[in-house]
């Protein structure tokens, strides 16, 4: 080969492998190896492998202002690396990745026994805790894929701590244990620099607030939303679940300013969070019985965010408080069809809990809920 084909193709090698890094940023690559052939463990690897990455999946779709990570098979690669095993220099290929700034995460899965006790190892790399390994064993009584599912939620914990202490937040909203929820966000807070600026703080103390009104502890709610907005100014999450705090304390002039401050100084980009801020901003008029400017508040929410049933509800509140039993009862209708496809995310607290507009109400839980997967039995 004359040197300029050969620079030629060197080149363009580079430009494919470059190509993969930039369309696999961001990702997670995850390896499952094939079971052991022992009596105990009936299950191919294909059925293996989709039950572990299945549950990497489900946490990774799980409704966050942060953007998710992204789960694909060890198995597909790009152009430029399925290129270079062909011609046999992965391992150059790969280096030159990791000069170029590509080096995704990576998380492998293994079954294996040990005397006749089937074990699991989960091991890997992420950039936020560097290397990883532990080694599981079933509970008793714990079936395979069950035990499967656990190891993938280990992993997860490893790769995307956030994602996967929203996704237990959100899972164990119903029967409120969040032990797990609480020691996974204490234990990532213990290993943060104690800066006073820290986007990640702010996004774990905001998940500790939400534990508490679970609880129905105002003043830990309200302890952990300041703590968050401390450790980062420019979330406005943080901002609107303190106005909902605000109301709880039926403190609702503070709670109407905050929240016209965040709409005129730092309005957020989100329409879901921006219809949030004016839906609060409403909750809070009501309350002051300015039923004018509530009723243009919620109008505003509806426009950022029609499909947001929360609002729609509180808007038909508004306007029975009105006296306008016509409108409260269509927009009543309206927000109960919004049921099926209402979604929000899983840091704000108008998500899990109703607006406080009355006074003296306790912490109640919303009617709007970002819906599950429908299954006919």
């Amino acid at each position: 080969m004359d040197p300029t084909t050969l620079i030629t193709a060197v080149m363009v090698a580079i430009g494919l492998l470059g190509a993969d890094a930039m369309m696999y940023s961001g990702s997670v690559i995850v390896q499952v190896a094939p079971p052991p052939k022992i009596e105990s463990v009936a299950v191919d690897k294909a059925t293996l492998s989709a039950e572990f990455e299945d549950k990497l999946n489900e946490i990774a779709r799980t409704r966050s202002v942060v953007q998710p990570i992204e789960i694909r098979a060890s198995d597909e690669q790009g152009i430029g690396m399925a290129l270079a095993e062909a011609a046999g220099v992965q391992s150059v290929a790969t280096a030159l990745q990791g000069s170029i700034g590509f080096n995704p995460d990576r998380l492998r899965f293994a079954l294996y026994t040990e005397g006749d006790q089937l074990r699991a190892l989960i091991s890997g790399s992420s950039h936020a805790t560097k290397s990883f390994r532990t080694v599981m064993i079933p509970n008793k009584g714990e079936a395979l894929l069950p035990f499967v599912q656990r190891c993938a939620l280990w992993g997860a914990s490893q790769l995307a701590p956030y994602a996967t202490t929203l996704y237990l937040l959100e899972k164990h909203s119903a029967d409120q244990d969040f032990t797990d929820v609480i020691a996974l966000s204490e234990h990532v807070k213990s290993l943060l620099p104690p800066t006073p600026r820290s986007f990640d703080r702010s996004l774990f103390d905001n998940i500790l607030g939400l534990v508490a009104l679970f609880k129905n502890d105002k003043q830990a709610a309200r302890d952990a939303f300041e703590r968050a907005m401390q450790s980062d100014p420019t979330n406005p999450v943080p901002f609107l679940n303190a106005a909902f705090t605000d109301l709880q304390f039926d403190d609702n002039q503070r709670a109407a300013d905050r929240m016209e401050q965040l709409i005129r100084l730092a309005p957020p980009k989100n329409k879901v969070l921006l219809s949030t801020a004016y839906a609060t901003r409403g909750a809070a008029l009501m309350a002051l019985k300015d039923y004018n400017r509530a009723d243009q508040m919620l109008a505003k929410a509806i426009q950022f965010n029609p499909e947001s049933g929360g609002a729609l509800h509180l808007w038909s509140e508004a306007k029975e408080l009105e006296g306008d039993k016509v409108a409260a009862k269509r927009l009543s209708e309206k927000a109960m069809e919004q049921t099926a496809t209402f979604e929000n995310y899983a840091e704000v607290a108008a998500l899990y809990f109703h607006l406080s507009w009355g006074a003296n109400e306790p912490v109640t839980r919303s009617q709007f809920v970002n819906p599950g997967v429908v299954t006919f039995h």
